[in-house]
């Protein structure tokens, strides 16, 4: 599984909004083929954490980068960058255990 772990910046104020917006986000992204888990969580320093696991690599940069796909779409739709600002992503495949 390719996983990639996104951190995002709450605007004050913005929790509540962002919240409500990203769930709805993680809700279609969670219907699409290719998408085998997402979790979340806020670190310590209020940040977002967005942990979602991908089929493989080519899958994660099909989904993301089309600009005519479903992550573009629903992150437009629900305007997520009104209330947060992505500030990095770590990416790579998950290790044997």
């Amino acid at each position: 599984m390719y996983l990639v772990v996104s951190k995002w910046e709450i605007r004050p104020g913005m929790e509540d909004e962002f919240a409500e917006r990203s769930r709805r986000v993680r809700g279609v992204m969670a219907h699409v083929p290719g998408v085998e888990m997402i979790h979340g969580f806020k670190n310590e320093a209020g940040e977002l954490v967005s942990i979602i696991g991908y089929t493989d690599e080519a899958t994660h940069h099909h989904i993301v980068f089309d600009p005519l796909g479903p992550f573009v779409a629903a992150v437009e739709r629900e305007r997520l960058e009104e209330v947060a600002t992505w500030i990095s992503s770590e990416k790579g495949e998950e290790t044997p255990s």
